[in-house]
């Protein structure tokens, strides 16, 4: 997931009137995996979630697949669904669009359930994508790093420039988000890369202990 959007009642350069959507977009990795084209879950304010991608010709909503399951349904729900895509795409709901009669004040109560319990002023959703996507790939990294003593050792050769550039894109996660993971971790690349035993082993002990510590404890 890269990012998510929504927005109320538009009318589109035709005149149509369209209802609320809204809509989750997928990394470029994922899409490569589907033609290259754009694609992602879209949500429908008459219809619930589907999953689309674009053809060659990029018309709206190509390719789209329904999963049919009602107009809001559970998170996990949503989940298997994507997970049966990537699977086998033909045999993941249904091209068929459902249509679901929804009164407004009905939909703001069912999605009311999403709202978090102490919402802050002036909190965006955008901003609460953001914080969330951090703290998931944050918990990630921790739980690799924390590996036990009988995680298997891997043999990978890089080269110089290959170790450079990965230590130039720890710098540039560090830039966007400060995180003392990034940096103990790149520093721990350095060391094994070319610093005396003693210093990596040391480095390597300290990256540890920074991973099993969560951010509030």
């Amino acid at each position: 997931m890269t990012g998510i959007h929504s927005c109320g009642p538009w009318r589109d350069t035709e005149g149509q009137d369209l209802d609320v959507e809204a809509g989750i977009s997928f990394a470029q990795t994922f899409q490569d995996q589907y033609g290259g084209g754009d694609c992602g879950l879209y949500w429908a304010g008459t219809s619930g979630w589907c999953l689309y991608t674009a053809d060659g010709q990029d018309r709206y909503l190509s390719g789209a697949r329904w999963p049919g399951a009602g107009l809001l349904p559970e998170p996990q729900l949503v989940g298997a669904f994507i997970d049966t895509f990537r699977l086998d795409p033909a045999t993941a709901g249904s091209s068929e669009q459902p249509h679901y009669r929804q009164h407004f004040p009905t939909l703001l109560d069912s999605l009311a359930l999403y709202l978090p319990a102490h919402p802050r002023v002036f909190e965006e959703p955008q901003l609460r994508f953001a914080d969330l996507h951090r703290r998931a790939y944050d918990n990630r990294v921790r739980q690799a790093l924390a590996s036990s003593v009988s995680d298997p050792l891997t043999h990978l050769h890089l080269r110089h420039g290959e170790l450079t550039a990965l230590l130039h894109l720890l710098e540039y996660a560090e830039s966007s988000n400060p995180s003392t993971l990034n940096r103990l971790l790149a520093t721990d690349l350095s060391a094994r890369a070319g610093w005396p035993r003693e210093a990596a082993e040391e480095h390597k002990s300290a990256l540890e202990k920074a991973s099993r510590h969560r951010p509030g404890t």
